[in-house]
């Protein structure tokens, strides 16, 4: 009688090991993955604050913000703009507009290199504010 031990060849450990550094592979490019999703979510939702504190400023003193004579407006943009530059973050010259406007678009921007598309680089929001009611 032939004595035939049981256990696994060289060939199917080295396939198993192969099947599983695969896996591991494709475990670790998914968590760099979901890392970078949850970056980019986090800076979409902190520009979405930025643009709301910017529209809500005004709404605190509207009448005076109409009021051009006031420069109440253009104290509020002024800070804002500044408050975005220290989160490095950013707005174009014409978002939201020098001059208060009733319709107006606040674009909050960032960059982020680890994606190469720009696809989802920039919050707006579009505001329409009351006619002036202020007596």
């Amino acid at each position: 009688m032939k004595n035939r031990e049981n256990g696994f060849t060289l060939f199917e450990v080295l396939i198993s090991m192969f099947i599983t550094v695969v896996a591991l592979l494709g475990l670790a490019m998914l968590n760099i993955y979901i890392l970078k999703s949850s970056q980019s979510s986090f800076n979409y939702t902190v520009a979405t604050i930025h643009a709301n504190s910017f529209v809500d400023e005004i709404w605190v003193d509207l009448c005076n913000a109409q009021s051009s004579a006031t420069g109440t407006y253009s104290t509020i943009r002024s800070n804002w703009v500044n408050q975005l530059t220290s989160a490095s973050m950013a707005t174009d010259n014409n978002n939201p507009p020098a001059a208060y406007a009733q319709d107006m678009s606040v674009v909050v921007s960032w960059s982020d290199a680890r994606f190469s598309d720009d696809t989802n680089d920039q919050v707006t929001m579009d505001v329409k504010f009351p006619s002036s009611g202020c007596e």
